[in-house]
């Protein structure tokens, strides 16, 4: 199934070093992973790429799992937001999340009695065309969990346009400490597959290619064995799997490019119009088959809790659980005076307010990390930084360029390039933070979209408070989803297959 070359960018880190903490510390491995019932869940209405959805609760209101409480505005590039849990609504107000967004966010107090909308269950046969598949993709509120928080509908779309051919499955979850992905591969192999599978289909790709690390040799097992179940029913799909080698940050859409097709895409072009070809995260395409086959909106994932003094956890969580919460359920990590990472230890972002900060739906880890001081001296040019750049860049002199006031030197020093990777910082020997510093400079430089994760112009004030919220009521927006397309009509072109029953189009 996976042939024999090892695909990879150059330079970066190699996790066979002290940084393969996924190794070193084994996670703990109960039935199945831990699932974890909240107390309460602190749902943001923006927590992907786009302007925040709408609150369509108000507070009393009881809500049950699957509900959407935050909608989308009508015109809007945004997705919709669904409770994991069944309860009242306490609360409902800003707050600033760790990465700087100001969003509105609605709090649900856990009645622990998980009551379920009647929708939420098994699909039964159906006959469904590839727009109304992205539809249902759109109206389940998921965006990309590996990244930015792209949502999956509008990246379907856009491939779709672009006529990609092949469908990247990205099962390459370099990130210390962080095993999420790789739990979900193991725990739900078919579901993922599948999710692929339906979503290729749907954009009309022609190769499904699942990209994983060369050492991770149980999950490639397991997705040889689910291709093995469903090829037969994907007889108009090329699967193939390719491995990587161990490196960080393997996994980044620049990065597969220059290892898979060996382009450097310059900062806005897109591997669909220059690779034809999407990548997508391997938990994403999980949470796509449980919306299509399931009738499940995205409201939980898995979650790497873990710290570098012990072992680790994955849990099963509702989105919005407070990170407090998981680490009191991790009994194991003590975090004292550690420092707690909203992310992971390298990219990640250090939580002040574990009571009130959410895991949203693109946290794939929470790590706690030792406070170490690190003994700081001045630059001794060792090269390091450069060598393990993954965009080769030299760092540390474009760190002295901008602490000189050299902007345009440092720009033309490839400045903008830099993908906050955290690899400079943690190898410099001097102690020096390198990445702080041409992270926000490569920022700077980039314009921040009305649409995009870091944005904050959208007025916040109480914008749902003239919204019609009788509109929804007590549904998931799964319950009813509309084919685009001028007519209605299904083409023969536009149909795809899906096993729910065995040779039935659907």
């Amino acid at each position: 199934m996976a042939d024999r070359k090892r695909y990879s960018f150059y330079r970066g880190l190699f996790t066979g070093d002290v940084l393969n903490f996924s190794k070193r510390s084994p996670f703990v491995k109960e039935i199945m992973f831990e699932r974890i019932y909240p107390t309460k869940i602190i749902l943001p209405m923006k927590m992907h790429y786009g302007v925040p959805a709408i609150p369509a609760v108000k507070v009393g209101d009881y809500v049950k799992i699957g509900q959407c409480v935050g909608i989308p505005a009508k015109g809007t590039f945004s997705v919709p937001v669904h409770s994991g849990i069944s309860g009242k609504v306490t609360d409902i107000s800003d707050i600033r999340l760790p990465n700087g967004i100001l969003t509105p966010a609605i709090t649900i107090v856990n009645d622990q009695k998980r009551t379920k909308l009647d929708s939420v269950k098994p699909r039964s046969g159906l006959s469904l065309t590839a727009k109304e598949a992205i539809s249902l993709i759109r109206n389940a509120g998921i965006c990309g969990m590996g990244g930015e928080g792209i949502p999956t509908a509008a990246k379907l779309q856009r491939a779709r346009t672009e006529s990609v051919k092949d469908f990247l499955v990205n099962c390459l979850q370099s990130e210390p400490y962080s095993t999420s992905d790789l739990v979900a591969i193991t725990e739900y192999p078919d579901y993922v597959v599948l999710g692929s599978c339906a979503c290729a289909r749907a954009v009309g790709a022609s190769r499904c290619i699942f990209l994983i690390s060369e050492n991770r040799k149980e999950q490639r097992h397991e997705l040889e064995n689910s291709l093995a179940k469903i090829r037969n029913d994907f007889k108009d799909l090329e699967f193939e799997i390719k491995l990587f080698r161990e490196r960080f940050p393997q996994g980044y859409y620049r990065l597969v490019a220059r290892a898979l097709y060996k382009k450097n895409l310059a900062a806005g072009e897109t591997l669909e119009r220059s690779c034809k070809a999407v990548l997508f995260n391997c938990s994403t395409m999980l949470a796509c088959w449980e919306t299509l086959s399931d009738n499940i909106p995205m409201m939980s994932r898995i979650v790497s809790v873990t710290g570098d003094a012990s072992g680790g956890h994955n849990m099963l969580v509702p989105i919005g659980t407070p990170i407090s919460e998981l680490l009191l359920n991790a009994q194991d990590i003590k975090n004292g005076s550690d420092r707690i990472v909203w992310g992971n230890c390298l990219t990640g972002i250090e939580v002040k307010d574990p009571e009130n900060t959410p895991v949203v739906k693109t946290t794939s880890v929470i790590s706690v990390v030792r406070r170490i001081e690190v003994p700081k001296t001045p630059c001794i040019h060792c090269g390091l930084c450069s060598e393990c750049c993954p965009m080769n860049l030299s760092p540390n002199t474009i760190f002295e360029m901008l602490n000189q006031g050299l902007r345009q030197k440092a720009a033309e020093e490839g400045a903008r390039e830099c993908i906050a990777c955290g690899s400079c910082s943690y190898v410099c020997p001097s102690g020096i933070d390198l990445t702080p510093a041409i992270a926000s400079f490569a920022g700077e430089g980039r314009i921040i979209e009305s649409n995009s994760l870091l944005d904050n112009s959208v007025a916040m004030g109480r914008p749902y408070e003239d919204f019609d919220m009788s509109s929804v009521g007590e549904a998931s927006l799964l319950e009813d989803y509309s084919d685009n397309s001028e007519d209605g009509r299904k083409s023969a072109s536009d149909s795809i297959t899906l096993p729910f029953e065995k040779d039935k189009e659907v």
